[in-house]
């Protein structure tokens, strides 16, 4: 089990931000803007019941295909750097350490997968492709933007491209089955060889982007390319954006991406996991926060990444920044207070983590263990909370991230820049601050705490300890208040209603959230038993 709730924690401190790449300001071993080369592509690998990708919609326990869509999986070949910062910039690794024999530091091999989704009716297509880089955090591949935001992605009409992107969850692949995935290689085949993971995303990017004859989309027109990642590959498409972006280009020198939303991070990642010292910056260092570049970034956090980062006092939330404007350095942050880092934003069962955990073991999801939590129930099957608690938490961050999606491209496309909004309250500590009911202050405004039925918590402690339980940290859960307190805050059913219709409208107008998620909110309240 990777404990990644202490990791998060403790990567806020070792996190960093763009490194300034200008030509007059870089030294003699620097890295330079280069052309990306693309990976060769072999596939739709063949498919069947008994032999289908892992985490694959419409197989084993995983959710059918969304209607007018199908899902193709592809392996992806190519060769990757190694690098760490300089006082100015990056530069591949050196001297590059043994264990990396034989390849040395440049040019290392790799082989991974990539899973696409897209419309069946080509003339549904809407011109962008969203690729996250799977978040590896649990040891195997998890699509948390996509199962976030797939109904948005569906009634948009985008593609959706996953690639596994850490050494550790090509392991895990060959895992689940040894011989559809006997393929795949990463370098040396040890996470000796994860930086590699910046010069793929690249690579990937640029396959959908220049659209030639071997990429999945050839048939349609690619009109924007956009990286998103959520947590772990949150800091990923963080880094990417800021360290990546200025480097590795499309011929003629256009960038690869033509926007980024990276979610759930306080900034940047080790860019070498740990290879060598150099690969993370020092406390302290300016480049913490996301630099000019030349498209767009909106950021989007949950109150859970703030809390945590809080813990640390300022230097945790060093990774705060104006927004910009400027045409080359167009940046947003949104903090969203009450969404939590893990939760149930669709109100489904079980959560993705548990449904692609019980695939990966083979065993039904209402066989698996409990993971341990102080808020859950200690039982087998997905996580339900104890007696007077939701949880995990339903609070909908997909609606703040829905719309995140929607405003980069109308900057992309129109310069229509997105809403402003300030950070979460915080003292001087790095504590939130916060209601009378124990709601975060500050941040996106929604019904959800500024006309609240619940009290909603972003992280939560371990109870029992479990190969999961390591997770508690990161998850949210949410108290609905007592009848008496609901009387006491709106006089009848029809305010609080007319309340909650007032702010979604308002959400929508300022372009927080979009009209579909505003509706399913308002149609949730109508139904409501409030108060």
């Amino acid at each position: 089990m990777r404990t990644f709730g202490r990791r998060l924690v403790l990567a806020s401190l070792a996190v960093c931000g763009l490194l300034g790449l200008a030509a007059s300001g870089a030294v003699a071993a620097d890295v330079t803007p280069f052309t990306v080369t693309p990976p060769t592509v072999s596939g739709p690998i063949l498919s069947t019941s008994t032999d289908y990708p892992f985490i694959a919609d419409g197989f084993g326990v995983e959710p059918a295909v969304p209607a007018g869509y199908e899902e193709s999986e592809y392996f992806i070949s190519g060769t990757g750097n190694l690098y760490e910062y300089t006082p100015t910039g990056i530069q591949v690794v050196t001297p590059c350490p043994t264990s990396t024999k034989p390849y040395d530091c440049a040019n290392i091999p790799y082989t991974t997968r990539m899973l696409v989704k897209r419309p069946r009716d080509p003339r549904r297509f809407s011109g962008t492709v969203v690729i996250e880089p799977l978040n590896p955090s649990a040891g195997f591949d998890i699509a948390g933007v996509w199962d976030r935001s797939w109904p948005y992605f569906v009634r948009n009409g985008d593609v959706f491209v996953g690639w596994t992107s850490r050494y550790g969850t090509v392991a895990t692949l060959k895992q689940f089955n040894p011989t559809r995935y006997a393929p795949l290689t990463w370098g040396v085949n040890s996470a000796v060889d994860d930086g590699i993971t910046f010069d793929i995303a690249a690579q990937v990017g640029a396959l959908f982007k220049a659209n030639g004859p071997g990429s999945p989309t050839h048939d349609l027109r690619v009109k924007r390319v956009f990286e998103a990642g959520f947590s772990q590959d949150g800091s990923f498409t963080f880094t990417q954006a800021d360290v990546f972006n200025a480097l590795e280009r499309m011929p003629g020198g256009g960038p690869v991406y033509d926007g980024y939303v990276p979610g759930g991070t306080t900034g940047p990642s080790n860019i070498d996991f740990g290879l060598t010292a150099a690969g993370a910056l020092p406390v302290g260092d300016p480049r913490y926060q996301m630099q000019p570049r030349d498209v767009p970034v909106i950021q989007i956090n949950t109150e859970t990444e703030e809390a945590l980062a809080g813990l640390f006092g300022p230097a945790g939330l060093a990774y705060r920044r104006p927004d910009s404007d400027a045409p080359g350095d167009r940046y947003r942050l949104w903090e969203v207070p009450g969404a939590s880092h893990v939760s149930n934003d669709l109100d489904s069962s079980p959560i993705t983590l548990q449904r692609n955990l019980a695939e990966l073991e083979g065993i039904p999801v209402s066989a698996l263990a409990p993971v341990g939590c102080t808020h859950q129930q200690f039982v087998n099957g997905p996580s339900v909370g104890v007696p007077g608690v939701v949880d995990p938490n339903t609070y909908p961050f997909s609606n703040v991230a829905n719309a995140a999606f929607a405003d980069l491209t109308k900057w992309v496309d129109d310069g229509v820049p997105p809403p402003h909004a300030p950070t979460i309250e915080t003292t001087s500590t790095g504590s939130i601050v916060r209601d009378s009911f124990r709601n975060a202050l500050g941040g996106v405004r929604t019904p959800f705490v500024d006309v609240p039925t619940a009290t909603y918590s972003p992280t939560d402690t371990v109870a029992t300890a479990t190969a999961f339980s390591g997770f508690c940290i990161l998850y949210g859960y949410n108290t609905p208040f007592s009848q008496t307190t609901l009387e006491s805050l709106y006089k009848n059913h029809g305010q609080y209603v007319s309340r909650v219709v007032q702010e979604s409208n308002r959400l929508v107008r300022e372009g927080f959230w979009l009209r579909p998620d505003a509706q399913q909110v308002i149609k949730q309240a109508a139904h409501a038993d409030v108060p």
